[in-house]
């Protein structure tokens, strides 16, 4: 949950980013795009390596559609 303090801070940049040119404004965007896709890459690698882990260890089960089905009816 977002504090007032960062509420504040997040109204301070959009007022901030109205005041460049466009020029601005679209390079702006495309370091907070390319920032957010390294985040979500980042992301991805970490779940990754959780399930090459949990796969490693056991921790995962291997069957088909209807072994699923079963399965989640036994929970």
């Amino acid at each position: 949950m977002k504090t007032a303090n960062a509420n504040f801070q997040m109204n301070q940049m959009v007022e901030y980013f109205e005041n460049f040119v466009v020029e601005e404004k679209e390079y702006l965007i495309d370091i907070f795009t390319k920032e957010l896709q390294e985040e979500k890459r980042d992301k991805i690698h970490k779940r990754h390596l959780e399930a090459k882990k949990n796969r490693k260890n056991g921790n995962v089960k291997t069957g088909s559609i209807k072994d699923l089905f079963v399965d989640i009816d036994e929970d």
